[in-house]
């Protein structure tokens, strides 16, 4: 679970919340989707922090806290700060290893059947 996290923090290209005005209807609705994603894993994220191994949380957020792109920078502060909401939810308290395994892997399969949607729809070069 923690490589998928440094992948995606290592991937973030979006405004905070990301500006989709100008694009397209189909492509504004992928990049929704895929940052309401992004978004909802590392709120996860945070509610299982009680299930990590000593010191992961804090290799998560050194990471994050390394990145100097401004752009990047703001989406890297919006997720943390969803992170940190799901670390202060009631839930975290109280959910499983079992659970916080369950819900990553829903949601990684949902970002992973996105990815093939959008390159699916891609136009061919």
């Amino acid at each position: 679970m923690f490589s998928l996290v440094l992948a995606f923090s290592g991937a973030l290209a979006f405004q905070t919340p990301p500006d989709v005005s100008t694009l397209p209807p189909e492509q504004a609705a992928q990049v929704s989707k895929v940052f309401a994603g992004m978004t909802r894993m590392f709120e996860t994220l945070g509610t299982c922090e009680r299930q990590f191994p000593p010191g992961v949380a804090d290799q998560i957020r050194a990471s994050m806290a390394n990145e100097t792109d401004p752009a990047k920078k703001a989406a890297t502060a919006f997720l943390l700060d969803a992170y940190d909401k799901g670390k202060a939810s009631p839930r975290a308290a109280t959910i499983s290893s079992d659970e916080c395994t369950a819900e990553m892997q829903a949601i990684t399969a949902e970002m992973q059947a996105l990815q093939t949607e959008i390159e699916a729809a891609a136009p061919e070069s």
